[in-house]
């Protein structure tokens, strides 16, 4: 009997551990999310291990009472302040680029802090600067060369089309709200993974100014010339009913993502399973 609760206490100690690692994973996860952004700027306090309703529920409340008084009472450079993934995102006005450095994002990190402390009893709340993507950034971040930039990415597949010379900004930010807009293709559906196709992703780079789409690195018999054609042809017939002709599309290799959570469950499973087994030996 001793020796079955000593074999059932290390099944339970190890499901902990493996559980408690997988919450902290998923928090981690969450937060580094943002240091890709091209419009991140810093990042302050802490998530939580685990990343549960009752944290969602008052990240929420604490967001929520944020969103109430008017922004500028915490600075004015903040344009808004959004909730995602338990974290709080503080936009700023990219007008304010050469002003914001660490001495001004702790000023308005303190600032947020306490007011969540005092209104949702929440400390150390995890908070996220960004740009925001106001007229100033959409001047500052469009580069005409990405489109042939992106040609040497150790990624890229390939490329149809060409990246309209535009007069003024004006022109260009008319031309990518029309390919925005229309950017829902149907027709795709069946090329994508999911369907035993090649596509893992399709959007609009705005900033860019091109669609990139994802082929799944891990089927480079489905990548050919012949396949990128056809899925580029869907594409190109699409935008030429919207007016816009010979739309800009860059094909680059994706990776499928890894599907963590089945295999961890399959593995807990089995380990239950072994240990019952042997408890009832």
């Amino acid at each position: 009997m001793v020796k079955k609760n000593i074999i059932g206490n290390i099944a339970v100690i190890i499901l902990a551990i493996l559980l408690s690692s997988g919450y902290a994973s998923a928090a981690t996860n969450s937060f580094e999310e943002y240091t890709d952004d091209f419009h991140f700027i810093a990042s302050r306090g802490n998530l939580p291990d685990t990343i549960d309703q009752e944290w969602k529920s008052v990240i929420q409340d604490c967001w929520l009472n944020i969103t109430s008084p008017i922004y500028d009472n915490f600075d004015e450079s903040i344009k808004s302040i959004g909730n995602r993934n338990g974290v709080l995102t503080i936009y700023l006005k990219s007008a304010y680029k050469k002003e914001i450095n660490d001495s001004q994002i702790d000023e308005i990190y303190q600032k947020i802090e306490s007011y969540c402390e005092e209104n949702s009893g929440i400390s150390d709340v995890p908070v996220v600067f960004l740009w925001a993507e106001d007229e100033e950034d959409l001047t500052f971040e469009y580069d005409t060369h990405t489109f042939e930039n992106i040609k040497k990415d150790s990624d890229f597949v390939a490329a149809r089309g060409t990246v309209p010379t535009f007069e003024n900004e004006d022109e260009w930010m008319k031309w990518s709200d029309d390919v925005f807009e229309a950017r829902r293709i149907k027709e795709l559906d069946q090329f994508y993974a999911s369907q035993g196709g090649l596509l893992l992703s399709y959007g609009f780079k705005r900033y860019s100014g091109y669609i990139e789409v994802g082929v799944n690195n891990n089927t480079p018999d489905k990548i050919t010339d012949s396949s990128i054609d056809e899925v580029y042809q869907i594409i190109a017939e699409h935008y030429e009913k919207e007016g816009i002709s010979d739309i800009p599309v860059v094909f680059i290799l994706h990776d499928p993502p890894t599907e963590e959570s089945p295999s961890f469950t399959s593995f807990m499973l089995v380990l239950c399973m072994l240990v019952l087994i042997r408890i009832r030996r």
